[in-house]
């Protein structure tokens, strides 16, 4: 649920970057429901889980910045019939960084979004090993129950030899008896 409500945020601060200068209050009420999905992500988040804070931490910290973009551009539309050349190309400059921390923070969050898939990733090949590990040991008991398998293990030393003989007995019965029912 929790990476549910980070991506929903992700795509609100993607549509946040489009609207902001064409319809701001738009753009507020997109700040507004952003914070709520990040409100209710820190509700979510496990104590143990240091990668998922981090992340919330990340996208927090990109709320704030424009929250803070909102304001300026708010500032820069209500006093820009005012401003002189000078203040203008300043204030060209300022949105200009702030485009680029934008940018920047784009891709932190493309490389935060990378990282979760990774470790989303990682959690699924420990769970199919501790998977075949089990299937294994199960092989190998039913294999200890029947005499000559339980003989010819004893004999061999190492598990690995072990495992390589119980896999052949077993494809050579199934394949013999396909070949026999075939």
């Amino acid at each position: 649920m929790k990476s549910m409500l980070l991506r929903d945020s992700v795509k609100k601060a993607s549509q946040f970057q489009k609207v902001l200068h064409k319809d701001p209050n738009q753009a507020e009420k997109l700040l507004e429901e952003r914070r709520q999905l990040l409100e209710q992500a820190i509700s979510t988040i496990e104590d143990d889980d240091s990668h998922s804070k981090v992340s919330l931490q990340s996208h927090l910290d990109r709320l704030k910045r424009d929250e803070n973009l909102m304001k300026r551009v708010l500032s820069n539309e209500v006093s820009s019939a005012g401003l002189d050349n000078t203040e203008n190309v300043k204030a060209m400059e300022n949105m200009y960084e702030l485009q680029e921390a934008n940018s920047l923070d784009n891709s932190i969050r493309g490389t935060n979004e990378l990282l979760e898939r990774a470790l989303a990733t990682r959690e699924d090949f420990e769970y199919q090993s501790s998977v075949l590990q089990s299937v294994s040991d199960r092989v190998n008991r039913v294999a200890l129950t029947i005499p000559f398998i339980n003989q010819v293990l004893r004999k061999t030393k190492s598990r690995k030899q072990r495992d390589v003989i119980i896999f052949s007995i077993l494809i050579s019965t199934l394949t013999l008896l396909f070949f026999f029912f075939h």
